[in-house]
């Protein structure tokens, strides 16, 4: 028998579980994609008037997801391809850029030359972030006479950083959870962890600091071609694409991966 981390929570992969176990298998549950809280009101007031909103500047992914969700929602995601982009990393600019979106990313954080060389008195802008935004991107737009409008998004729930040295195989469902789990298992800051959610009595290990946690011996096996591409741009091989997205395709693929 093999653990077989799979990157989601328990209800998105309940029929993939059922068939790892059934082959002898034991899944594991590690949502690297924190679930998404209760949206701000004013959030969701921005995301009804979108056709106002002229450029939009995130700053983390966990705003930037917030505020999808919001649009979705408020069924205003048309109105994004109007949206110019202003993104403060590069995981947040790759995420946009999923979206169809055309993102710029200021170097080393320049806020004041990207808001002077871009952004005019006419736009309106929309700021996402957690905690506080960066005063000099606020001082910036105050200089440009911008319009714009701050919205705080509370820190979704973390996932924290998992030891993966007992498990043989990993699942990644899509790009950004590919993200996520790079940034986690390379020790990069993470906020609220929790532990992992497991099959059975067992309970995955929560690792606390800032270590390469990536076993050697872990195989990785994307569901999608999106999937995979995210992993080997990050420098992650991935051993196994699975033929479709359907969980029979993915536990052949992982079974591959668990045989050779």
């Amino acid at each position: 028998m093999a653990r077989v981390l799979l990157l989601t929570p328990p209800e998105q992969a309940a029929d993939l579980a059922f068939l790892l176990e059934e082959e002898g298998h034991e899944p594991c549950f590690w949502p690297v994609l924190g679930a998404p809280g209760e949206l701000p009101l004013g959030l969701r007031a921005v995301a009804e008037q979108l056709h106002r909103v002229t450029w939009v500047v995130a700053i983390g992914r966990g705003p930037l997801r917030a505020f999808l969700e919001s649009v979705n929602r408020a069924g205003t995601r048309r109105a994004l391809d109007k949206v110019q982009w202003l993104a403060a990393d590069a995981p947040t600019a790759r995420a946009i850029a999923r979206q169809g979106g055309t993102v710029r990313v200021p170097g080393d954080g320049k806020w004041t030359s990207a808001v002077s060389g871009l952004l005019t008195s006419d736009d309106e802008v929309l700021v996402l972030h957690e905690g506080e935004a960066p005063e000099i991107l606020l001082d910036s737009l105050d200089a440009a006479g911008v319009g714009f409008t701050q919205v705080a998004v509370p820190p979704s729930a973390g996932s924290g950083l998992l030891s993966t040295d007992a498990h043989r195989v990993v699942i990644v469902h899509s790009a950004a959870a590919g993200e996520a789990f790079v940034e986690l298992t390379q020790g990069l800051p993470v906020s609220a962890p929790h532990a992992a959610q497991c099959c059975g009595p067992v309970v995955a290990e929560v690792v606390h600091g800032s270590r390469s946690v990536l076993s050697e011996g872990l195989r990785v096996v994307a569901t999608t071609a999106a999937a995979a591409a995210a992993l080997e741009s990050l420098g992650v091989e991935v051993y196994a694409t699975a033929a479709a997205a359907a969980a029979d395709a993915v536990v052949d693929a992982a079974l591959k991966a668990l045989s050779e």
